[in-house]
């Protein structure tokens, strides 16, 4: 994915389509609409005709991010509408999946066991990884459309052929017209397996909205917060995926994990974790170009030189709140997977993974992973390029924040 524009010195939003920059002007000299928590809330009762929304308080979240997105994030027209469908379609599944458990106590019995996290930075291979591992017959993903639409219950019977594939793969369509950057740096497909961001967006509680705008409120907002019952109300959406469609166990992936892996971990006790590593110098200006697409299309004044220095900070200091953990509680739960050994032997890797957690690699695990290898080379929607100096870093500042994080994981990077 190349930089946005304005990483490069362009008119922010130059490389948008010219019927979204025009909505835009438009916008801009007419009433725009406004991101209220009370107004996204009474129209989700409204579509759904529904008011149930269960014990899990999600609302002041939900006030605090509408609110610094107000206020802080210079939303322009369409940034507006994008956020307030989003937003309005995650809280719509809040009250969705409410009534399915009403109508079906037993998915609250619904046994989550020995889940695999992959977590680590964005930009670390950890995409490929869940992508291959999710080949394995044995493994639950998290597809995209049912993470975006998991009302009704997914079902074995029909789960490859639910209609709501094709509802999901017309909406990413859009997306790719509106962002064509974002699918070279992180490719959407409704069948595939996703990250479980969605999941953790649902709780109101993530740093994963930090990638939809700039929202300093909101960020330090969700640093004071205990997860634990975020991530409680996440077990429960996965009982919930679960229930009519299980496997042996769950292959999750979220960088944003580890932003809440003490919680994870306390929610999950048998969970075993994946982290993956790659050199700082080469994973900042790689994060920092998916969130310029993203900060560019939602507002007409992301100013990448600022981006860069306070990616650098947040994602240093979260590393090294990881360190800490680790050396608290041990390495037991976890196994290193490094970018560039995952690159030039995935299966290789996979099966240090499968080892060191007791998994069965079966035969048909390896071939139905080889395939996917072999149909999915590296860069295949084309190769997105970046530097540091583009976001106002150089690698010099990059060592400095991670000389914690090179020391320990050395031998990974």
């Amino acid at each position: 994915m190349s930089a946005a524009p304005n990483a490069v010195g362009g008119e922010p939003g130059a490389s948008r389509p010219l019927l979204l920059r025009a909505l835009n002007r438009v916008g801009r000299a007419a009433a725009r609409p406004r991101l209220d928590a009370g107004a996204l809330i009474a129209r989700a009762e409204r579509a759904t005709g529904l008011r149930d929304w269960g014990d899990y308080e999600f609302r002041e979240g939900l006030e605090v991010l509408t609110r610094s997105l107000e206020q802080e994030a210079q939303l322009n027209t369409i940034g507006r509408l994008m956020l307030r469908d989003y937003l309005h379609r995650t809280i719509s599944n809040r009250l969705l999946l409410r009534r399915d458990l009403l109508a079906n106590p037993q998915i609250a019995q619904v046994e989550i066991k020995r889940p695999l996290f992959i977590v680590g930075l964005p930009r670390t291979g950890s995409t490929m990884l869940q992508r291959l591992l999710a080949r394995d017959p044995a493994v639950r993903s998290l597809q995209t459309w049912e993470m975006m639409h998991p009302s009704p219950p997914p079902e074995a019977a029909t789960y490859d052929s639910d209609p709501r594939i094709k509802q999901v793969a017309r909406r990413l369509k859009t997306l790719d017209w509106m962002a064509p950057d974002f699918a070279t740096a992180h490719e959407l497909v409704a069948g595939e397996p996703e990250e479980c961001v969605g999941l953790l967006q649902t709780t109101m509680a993530t740093s994963a909205y930090e990638l939809m705008a700039r929202i300093p409120s909101y960020e330090q907002w969700f640093d004071q917060q205990d997860l634990r019952k975020a991530y409680a109300d996440y077990r429960a959406q996965l009982q919930h995926l679960q229930w009519q469609h299980p496997k042996d166990h769950w292959v999750l992936k979220s960088p944003f994990h580890i932003f809440g892996l003490e919680a994870l971990l306390a929610t999950f006790p048998d969970a075993v974790i994946v982290q993956t590593h790659r050199d700082p110098s080469q994973v900042l200006p790689s994060l920092c170009s998916l969130y310029s697409v993203m900060h560019s299309l939602t507002s007409d004044h992301a100013s990448m030189t600022e981006l860069g220095p306070h990616t650098l900070a947040r994602t240093s200091a979260v590393n090294d709140r990881t360190i800490d953990l680790r050396e608290r509680i041990g390495d037991a739960r976890f196994v290193d997977i490094g970018y560039r050994a995952l690159i030039s032997d995935p299966l290789k890797a996979v099966g240090e993974i499968y080892e060191r957690f007791g998994y069965d690699f079966t035969p048909a695990a390896q071939q139905a992973m080889r395939d996917w290898k072999d149909a999915n080379p590296q860069h295949k929607r084309g190769k997105h390029q970046y530097t540091l100096e583009q976001f106002g870093l150089t690698g010099a500042a990059v060592d400095r924040h991670f000389a914690r994080y090179k020391e320990r994981f050395q031998q990974h990077l």
